[in-house]
């Protein structure tokens, strides 16, 4: 298949609509040139001697699972503790170090100010940094605008971290499809990525649209999508990670 000419994938696009299309199962972006990952080499030469910060749902920790079960580690370390470093009985944060990449998980979005705020003076910080951030599921049962008070201060603390480290990547994780219960819906799913987006306007942050990425395949709708999507979601993480 032939595509026309894309840039590659770095933070500051904006994605047009559609973001992009499913060709024989592996996601085409139309505003970067996406690429492939398909051997675990290749994964860790993406991420070799980086800090990957994952802080998010169960929805963002399937990328950490993904990443978790394919890339070899050596060990293991699982903790119930904020990314400030304070208990928290809320969920379990877990990190995984190996000899070559260290992706951490955490359940705690709120925790980024302290992140960025205590740990930019800690080497490392710069290119070789990854924060991603992934927010959806668990506000559609809030009004739209204790999300917005949420994402000010979020949207604060991402604008210190790039000010401060420059080169730092940040990725934020669009909410996706399938969330059907009596708490939520497609529909106030859709209302926290607009606010996500317009939240994040003017930073040079990027965007997974996963909205798109779990709506484009004819496969059952559900909030924790199959593997196909999210390595495809993880795909395309590493594209803006390591875009050529």
């Amino acid at each position: 298949m032939s595509l026309p000419p894309r840039p590659p994938c770095r933070p500051g696009h904006l994605s047009p609509k559609p973001s992009g299309f499913y060709h024989q199962d592996r996601w085409h972006s139309t505003f970067c040139s996406s690429r492939s990952f398909p051997t675990v080499d290749s994964i860790r030469n993406c991420l070799a001697g980086r800090i990957v910060y994952m802080m998010g749902d169960s929805t963002l920790r399937q990328w950490w699972e993904y990443l978790r079960d394919t890339v070899p580690l050596s060990t293991c370390h699982l903790s119930s503790r904020s990314p400030d470093g304070r208990g928290d009985n809320s969920g379990d944060s877990a990190a995984l170090e190996g000899p070559q990449l260290a992706p951490a998980f955490s359940p705690h979005p709120s925790g980024l100010p302290a992140l960025c705020g205590q740990r930019t003076t800690r080497p490392g910080w710069g290119p070789y940094t990854v924060v991603v951030l992934g927010m959806g599921a668990h506000f559609t049962t809030f009004p739209p605008s204790i999300f917005a008070r949420r994402l000010a201060g979020i949207r604060a603390a991402v604008k210190a971290l790039l000010d401060r480290e420059p080169s730092t990547l940040v990725v934020i994780k669009l909410a996706n499809t399938g969330y059907k219960s009596v708490y939520g819906s497609d529909w106030l799913t859709l209302q926290v990525n607009r606010l996500l987006r317009a939240a994040f306007v003017g930073l040079r942050v990027a965007f997974v649209d996963a909205w798109e990425m779990t709506s484009s395949l004819d496969v059952p709708d559900k909030i924790h999508p199959k593997e196909l999507i999210v390595r495809n979601e993880v795909e395309l993480f590493l594209s803006f990670i390591c875009p050529t």
